[in-house]
Formats: C-alpha cells, structure tokens, sequence
C-alpha cells in the first residue's frame, strides 16, 4: 500500500504539478543496442543528466558478420524504397573491403613496429622500467607482452581502415541517466526526422516504464522544435543552395565585433541547416535587407505557445571562444564527446570532400577505397533525390567532411586541447586540436600557462597506443588480470 501511495504522489507532483526537478532523483541504467552511429550523434547530443559512453571504432574491428549480416542499419523506409537493393549492395561492398584489409594493414603496422621492438613496463626490485621481448623473465610476462602488442597493432589498423566505416555502422551504447534526462531524450528523438529514431524512442520508453514509468511519462514529440526545424530548413535552403560553398580552413577561430552580435547570432541559427562556413553565412546575411534578416530570426523563434517552447542553441552564441571546425566524422565523434560545450554541427554529407589515409596507397588498396566513396556518394545523391534528404546521411563514410562549431570559455578549452591531444588520440583529432590551440594562443599568448600540456608532437607511425598499452601490462601483472582479445 505504501508503495502505492509513493508512486501516486510522485505522479501528482511530477505530471500534474510540473516538478520535473523531482524527476532527476530517479536514476536506470540503459544499454543501447545495434543502432546507427549517426542515432549515437543523437543520443549523445542531449548534455545534462546523462552520461553515455560508446563501442569504440578505434579498438573494435567490424570484420565478421553477426547473422549473417554486416554490422549496419538498413532503416525501413530505405529498405522498402526503390533504393533498398542498392543500399545493401553498396554497404556490402564497403564492409566487404573493410574486412579485406584488416590483415594487410597490421602486417603493415607489424613492420613498422616488430614484436621485438615492442617494450612493456614491468616491475623490477621495486621500479618501473621498460622491458622488451628478450628480457622477458616468466610466461606472465610473455603473455603481457603478447596481448599489449596485438592490441596496439590492432589499434592502429582500426584506426586507419575506420575511414570508410558508413554512418549506418552499428554500435552499442551504455547509458545511466536520470528520468528528467531520459524525458528529453525520448522526446528528443520522437522529433527527429529519422525513423530510426522514432523506433528506438518506442524501445527505450518500453524498457524504462519497467524501472522509472512516471518519469517519463510525458515524453512526446515536441511539435514547436519540429515545425522550426521545417521551416529553418526551408528558409535556408531558399536563400543558400544557388551559393556555392567557398573554400575555408579546417579549424577557424571566429571573431566576434561588438557590432556584428545581431548578423552573427542569425548566422548561428542558419549554421546546421546549410553547408557553408560560419565566415560565409555572415557575410552573405550581412548583406540582406532588414526585412530578411528579421524573418530569420522570426523563423527561428517560431510561435511560442508556453515557457516549454523553448529555441535551440543558436541563441547559446556569445561565448569568448568559437570554432568553426571541418573535418571527418571520424574526428567528429571523437571530439563532440566534450557535451558540455556549446556545439552545432550540419547534416551529414558528401559536398566538403573527404580524406584518405596514406597507408591505404603503401597496402595497394588505394583505387578500392576510392571506389567506396564514390559509390556512397553516388547512393547518397540518388536518396537525395528521392526525397529522402535526412536518410541521405546513411550514405556517408567516416571519412567524409562535416562542418561543426564549438563555443567554450577559456578553462573549457584548456581541459580540451590538453586531454585530446594525448599520444595515445587518433592522429586526425589530435592535429585539430592542435590548430585550435596554436589559432588561440596566436591571438592570446598571455594565456599559454592555461594550456601548457597540450602535445603538439607528430609521432610518426600512426602507432599511439603502445606507450598505452606498456602501461596496462604492468598493471595486468600486478593483478594477474589479463585481456586477451584473442582468446
């Protein structure tokens, strides 16, 4: 009975009395299986109340079918389209060549750097010091030895063959969250324009009605935020897609005139639903009349019914510190795990170009990886144009260019730069990184104190974990614990 009475009370003042804040004492553990990592963007795009964390591309290999079929979505209403056939075709093909270079590119990495050379740390009368395969003393030691090398290979194959892993890839992810964060969550997806989304909104809110069903019981889909999307996106598509996208930097550290406040807040509302960089969109909205500009912001605002009604995160603008930033998705999913920032990105697409790895070329696959972009982005222009604009985001590789921005404060940017440029980064995200430290510091060196552990090293080799991997062998010996991913 009382439990009862509790759960009523919690319903009264939550659900009909508004106390969401009651919301955030109800805690559940989530885990999120075999979605896309486009879905995992979503998810991962929601900042307080939850902490997510992600299967890794970086140590995971995606060679082996599960089923009988590659680790990808095929969302319904690609598959039920006169695309389906071609989708499958196409996602076949790239996940077929991933696993084909799987072996050759860690026999590359092996002769970059041989078992032989390889050191791990071990303990030794009572200091730490670097030991190599010949000096091994017991067959621990020779186990830690084996399992900290393959690893590292392994590490950096996946780093490298990772690039042209589609956004369809699937993943899993783990979360724990409170009622109020799962609340906006569901209604976070129910609002996307991606039925994958829809369909994991159903799953999640099923799953949690077994562990916090007040909570969320006023999850919907947030009609105001999906009627301004639509309309934003059509607004911008009305005034940029004659405009060809200009070329820019891959990190630009934006300027900000006291003048320019109101251009380059309107600039900031058009950023996700275009192409073009910040720079751009501000000069070409600087020149339009009054009236235009008005409609942006009117657009963006939209028709706030209630307080709930509340605008998106273009009004966040006016931190000291912005970024426009272009570079991979890859890159992209590394770096957007700094939630707390204020972070925008645009739709997924082929219009910036992508990158290719040079060891693809030194393992003779150089021409199939070509081929691989061009047929993604062949099925990405046929989806396009078959209406399907949003599922166009499917068909893209890791390695093709998003655009992002990012505004922060000085102590965020420290704690950034220094974390991720560590040796032990992807290489792609630790020279972004690096740019973003060096354009700061070129205009503010006074505040080089701030960020005086950031690596500015190029470590040659494409090798970053095994400084990582020495340090887990010493510590898989002192517990006799040992990971061993081949067992």
């Amino acid at each position: 009975p009382n439990d009862v009475k509790g759960s009523q009370m919690i319903d009264r003042v939550v659900n009909k009395f508004g106390d969401e804040s009651v919301a955030e004492l109800a805690v559940a553990p989530l885990c999120v299986e075999e979605i896309s990592n486009l879905m995992t963007k979503v998810i991962e795009d929601c900042r307080i109340g939850g902490s997510p964390i992600e299967e890794s591309t970086r140590y995971v290999l995606y060679d082996v079918k599960k089923n009988g079929r590659w680790r990808y979505v095929c969302p319904d209403n690609i598959k039920e389209s006169g695309l389906g056939n071609a989708y499958v075709a196409n996602m076949d093909f790239i996940f077929e060549t991933y696993a084909s270079m799987v072996e050759p590119m860690q026999a590359l990495f092996r002769k970059r750097l041989s078992a032989d050379a390889f050191e791990i740390e071990v303990e030794r009368e009572g200091t730490i010091q670097k030991a190599g395969l010949k000096s091994l003393q017991d067959e621990n030691e020779i186990k830690a030895h084996r399992i900290a090398y393959n690893f590292t290979i392994r590490s950096a194959a996946c780093d490298v063959i990772r690039c042209i892993l589609p956004a369809c890839t699937q993943s899993n992810v783990g979360l724990v969250g409170n009622g109020r964060y799962y609340s906006g969550l569901i209604s976070k997806l129910l609002s996307q324009d991606l039925t994958e989304a829809h369909h994991l909104a159903k799953l999640i809110r099923k799953a949690l009605n077994t562990q916090i069903p007040t909570f969320i019981k006023r999850a919907e889909r947030n009609s105001y935020a999906v009627e301004n999307q639509s309309k934003m996106r059509a607004l911008c598509q009305g005034l940029f897609n004659s405009i060809s996208i200009a070329n820019s930097e891959e990190v630009t550290l934006l300027e900000d005139k006291p003048e320019d406040q109101w251009v380059n807040l309107l600039s900031n509302m058009i950023f996700p639903y275009v192409r073009h960089s910040t720079c751009q969109i501000r000069g070409i909205v600087k020149a339009l009349p009054e009236e235009r500009q008005n409609q942006i912001f009117a657009t963006y605002i939209g028709s706030r019914q209630s307080k709930r009604d509340r605008a998106g995160r273009a009004l966040e603008y006016g931190y000291p510190i912005q970024f426009d930033i272009r570079a991979g998705f890859a890159e992209y999913r590394d770096l957007q795990r700094h939630r707390m920032l204020t972070q925008q990105r645009q739709d997924l697409g082929v219009d910036l170009g992508y990158s290719v790895p040079e060891e693809i070329a030194e393992i003779g696959m150089g021409e199939k990886v070509q081929e691989c972009f061009e047929r993604t982005e062949s099925l990405h222009r046929d989806l396009q144009r078959a209406g399907m604009e949003q599922e166009a985001q499917y068909a893209t590789l890791f390695n093709h260019l998003i655009r992002w921005n990012m505004g922060m404060n000085l102590r965020e940017l420290g704690h950034f730069a220094e974390l991720r440029t560590q040796k032990a980064g992807h290489p792609k995200y630790r020279r972004t990184t690096q740019i973003m430290a060096r354009l700061y510091l070129d205009r503010h060196p006074q505040m080089e104190p701030v960020l005086r552990f950031v690596d500015y090293n190029d470590y040659d080799g494409g090798i970053t974990r095994a400084d990582q991997e020495a340090r887990t062998a010493r510590k898989s010996l002192a517990s006799n614990l040992f990971d061993d991913l081949d067992d």
